[in-house]
């Protein structure tokens, strides 16, 4: 096990296309698949067409350095989101930490398990809408530093910014939830002399942090949509 639960190979059959397995396929895919599948090594665009696309190492923008092993939704979670997700019936949350090419960019990104409800996702989406008008918004997902790693220092107190979404895609009961930080412990938002007079310099600051969260997520979104396929065709 690599973490985030026992999670074991899917038992559901790739032959069928029908309804009912997508849906119930998508809706026990954070169970069914290995942990290191829901996490890839390594996210990065992909090339080539059809069924035949697959992630270009070459091109990666993040590499995986670590999946914790706790899946509560109080372990993953913090302030405001940990509550929303709380309120909306929170199952469980996987989380996995990751580095960009450079090495200067340290995420944590969360995969919140909610109910199969339509009306679920449409509230954690609105929430995160609401996040983004923040100046400071919390971080949202626990940092999970990964002992002996360029991770071993990252920490809550670390994260610059952060973004969420829900998964888009109707059969997957899931959200995303990343917090982004630099590996040095440099803090945005505390911007020398006149530049740090006003809120909105330390929120134009924190853009490139809440940047880098947000292609997290968003690169993990289309993950996920393609493991749907690959699991129901």
């Amino acid at each position: 096990m690599l973490g985030g639960g026992a999670l074991t190979a899917h038992a559901f059959s790739n032959a069928s296309q029908d309804i009912p397995n997508r849906t119930e396929y998508g809706a026990s895919m954070w169970r069914n698949e290995p942990a290191d599948k829901l996490f890839p090594d390594f996210v990065a665009p992909r090339q080539g067409t059809g069924e035949a696309r697959t992630p270009d190492r070459k091109r990666a923008q993040w590499h995986r350095i670590g999946i914790s092993e706790k899946t509560g939704c109080d372990d993953g979670l913090s302030g405001a989101t940990a509550a929303q997700a709380e309120k909306l019936g929170c199952k469980a949350v996987l989380r996995a930490t990751y580095v960009d090419p450079t090495g200067n960019t340290v995420a944590t990104v969360a995969l919140i398990v909610l109910p199969k409800s339509d009306s679920a996702k449409t509230e954690m989406s609105t929430f995160f809408d609401a996040e983004k008008e923040k100046d400071n918004p919390g971080p949202g997902v626990k940092a999970y530093a990964v002992p002996g790693t360029i991770a071993a220092k990252w920490s809550d107190a670390g994260a610059n910014g952060s973004a969420g979404q829900s998964v888009t895609d109707l059969y997957l009961p899931y959200a995303l939830v990343a917090s982004a930080g630099s590996v040095d412990g440099r803090k945005a938002g505390e911007l020398p002399g006149e530049w740090g007079k006003y809120s909105i310099d330390a929120k134009q600051d924190r853009a490139p942090w809440r940047g880098a969260a947000d292609g997290l997520v968003d690169a993990l979104n289309v993950h996920y949509l393609d493991l749907l396929t690959e699991g129901t065709s």
